[in-house]
């Protein structure tokens, strides 16, 4: 797979790759439950934050069929402020992304931002030509992001979803499209 040329700078985010001294920030936004409300992942400890951390700090990227975690930073001071995973199906063909937002930075462009980089990276730097996104329907602050970076819903399914029955809308976007 293509190494993607990181960190990538836009206006005001950066995409690099999450590394252990983003532990603080890290754990705060993922030990949030609304943040964690419809997120795949579970709040962890700060001890398995600080190994997961360390993990993605030097770990491969975009190996098919595994997810990596990006880290999206403020530009002025390098503060991480999310993350971006990224999971590229065997035949490199597809892609599939989620993302989580501390808080503190919902609600003001960071995310659209961050999660159009990542679609042009991918688009610009990897085979994919096609990538997908999977929110709860209830989310409509993710969706809302997902229609904004030119994701069009392609179907709805149900789903159970932590031990819930939840109905999903599953996102796309083919290269070319925006």
């Amino acid at each position: 797979m293509t190494l993607l040329p990181l960190p990538h700078h836009c206006d005001r985010v950066s995409i690099r790759r999450l590394r252990p001294s983003d532990l603080r920030a890290f754990h705060a936004y993922r030990s949030d439950p609304e943040v964690a409300r419809y997120q795949g992942w579970s709040t962890m400890s700060e001890s398995e934050a600080a190994a997961f951390l360390h993990e993605q700090s030097s770990a491969s990227l975009l190996q098919p069929d595994h997810w990596c975690q990006l880290g999206i930073a403020t530009r002025g001071d390098d503060q991480l402020i999310g993350d971006v995973g990224v999971c590229v199906a065997d035949d490199l063909e597809q892609a599939e992304i989620g993302f989580s937002l501390g808080a503190p930075s919902q609600g003001r462009g960071f995310g659209n931002e961050a999660v159009r980089a990542v679609l042009d990276l991918l688009f610009m730097h990897t085979p994919v030509a096609r990538v997908i996104a999977i929110t709860d329907a209830r989310n409509v602050p993710a969706i809302r992001l997902l229609e904004r970076v030119g994701m069009r819903m392609t179907s709805t399914v149900d789903a159970v979803f932590k031990g819930h029955p939840c109905v999903e809308h599953v996102f796309a976007i083919n290269c070319g499209e925006s």
